[in-house]
Formats: C-alpha cells, structure tokens, sequence
C-alpha cells in the first residue's frame, strides 16, 4: 500500500478536508474485485494481498484483504483517506474532540504520512497529508467518487468534531441533511440517521449514468441493493447498495434528473 501513490499526477498543493482516496477493506478480494470491474468497468491489478482500482486509466482506490482477528465473518467495508496539511497537529485534535487513533501517524513511503483514525461515533477514516500534494480539484467521470458522507445519529456532535479536526469553515445543515464546506467548496456529506448501528461510518458515492440500470446490474451481479433508486429521497437518482462482500456504497446520477412526475 504505502508504495502506491495516491495519484499519478499530484499537484504540489495541499487542500485540507478534501477526500483523496479509497481503500476497500475485504476478507474475499477477488469476488469484490470481480463484483466492481463487471458493475463499473474499473480495472483492477492484484499484487499480492493489496489490489489497486483505475477508472479509465486512473488510480482511484485500493483493496485490501483483511481477516477478521477473532475469525467471525465480517464485512467489508471501505475507507475513506481525508487529506490534512499536518498529520500531528490532526491527531491532537482528533484526541481533544473525542477521537481515537488507531493506527499511526506512520510515514508511508510513496503515499506520505497518514494516520488512522476512529471518530466519536468509531466511524473510521485515515488522515493523510499526501507526498508531492494532493489530487487537483476535476469534475467526477462516471465511475469516478463522486462523494462521501458521514451518517450519524448525533449530527451535532459529529459537526462539531470534523470542524475542528478538518477544518472545514461552513457547514449548510438541513432536516436530515447538511454538507461540510472548506474555502466555499463542497467537502463531505452528513446523512441523519436513526439506526441501532454500534457504530457509524462513512459512505461513499460513485458517479453513474443510470441508477436503475446499475441497480438491476448489482442484483445480477451478487449484490444488495438496500434501497432502490425509485425508493430513494431523490427520487430516482440515487440507490444504496453493497458488493458481494457486504460493503455499503452510493451509487448516484450528477447532475439529478427532475423527479418524476415533476416539471
């Protein structure tokens, strides 16, 4: 992993609260592989027990396979890497607001140095401060992340907690949805939730052309498909599914097409 770069093309600035990276975290990575190059079209290059994603060429993600420790069917889940412009001063402020660190700071070669991270609510993510800067800012091809939210039962708290350890200087919050903002651009997502989790986590959102059309391909394919497009808020645009390891991702139409039946 640390010998993989985030991007092949860095672009020598740093741009904090930005999420930068991917890594699936699977005890089956092989079936996962198979599962996203069929549904996505990504391809995927497996060297050893680490595997690195591209989308049309592009370095985006990475898998990871992962035993359970305690040997109890797990599954997987992905991780999103948050670019910080310094990686100690993060993991002080992680401490102070209720974060745990996991694993880290460690210096990772190619990558730069990172560390892992469990929030209040034990969602993780890594923060990571990127050799040679971070991805420049582009418009998401279809296929690409398109996005990550956090969900949470205890948005407040949450807010409160990833405004101080990321930085982030706005945060628009609606009913059951808010967005965190860095410098006016759109970071991250926070999706209320009333769920009886023993912890929360991060989702991550894939670009698509067609939700439905990609939703009847995970059914094909092995998937779940928790909530279809017709039954999303979005009302067609969206749908929440899992690979065939258990990993909960996004799918999502950008820009949305009108709702149905609506002007």
């Amino acid at each position: 992993m640390a010998q993989i770069p985030i991007t092949e093309n860095p672009s020598g600035k740093t741009y904090p609260g930005k999420f930068i990276w991917h890594d699936l975290l699977t005890p089956d990575p092989l079936s996962a592989g198979k599962f996203y190059e069929k549904l996505f079209g990504w391809q995927i290059e497996y060297q050893g027990r680490y595997a690195v994603v591209r989308n049309h060429g592009k370095v985006i993600a990475g898998i990871l396979q992962v035993e359970p420790p305690d040997g109890k069917a797990r599954d997987g889940v992905w991780i999103p890497w948050v670019s910080v412009a310094d990686v100690d001063a993060a993991v002080n402020l992680v401490k102070a607001n209720g974060g745990k660190i996991l694993k880290g700071p460690v210096n990772m070669d190619q990558r730069g140095q990172g560390v892992l991270i469990s929030d209040p609510q034990r969602a993780h993510l890594v923060l990571l401060n990127a050799k040679e800067g971070d991805p420049a800012d582009t418009e998401a091809a279809i296929g690409d992340w398109l996005w990550d939210e956090i969900w949470t039962d205890d948005p407040n708290r949450i807010q409160n907690f990833y405004g101080s350890v990321l930085g982030y200087d706005a945060i628009d919050s609606g009913d059951r949805y808010g967005v965190f903002k860095a410098k006016e651009k759109w970071r991250a997502g926070i999706r209320h939730v009333q769920d009886d989790r023993e912890h929360m986590l991060w989702v991550p959102v894939v670009r698509v052309a067609d939700p439905e059309a990609a939703a009847q391909r995970v059914r094909e394919l092995g998937g779940v498909v928790w909530v279809s497009p017709d039954e999303a808020p979005s009302k067609g645009n969206t749908a929440l599914i899992a690979d065939t390891t258990g990993a909960l991702l996004l799918i999502q139409r950008w820009p949305p097409l009108a709702s149905k039946g609506g002007l």
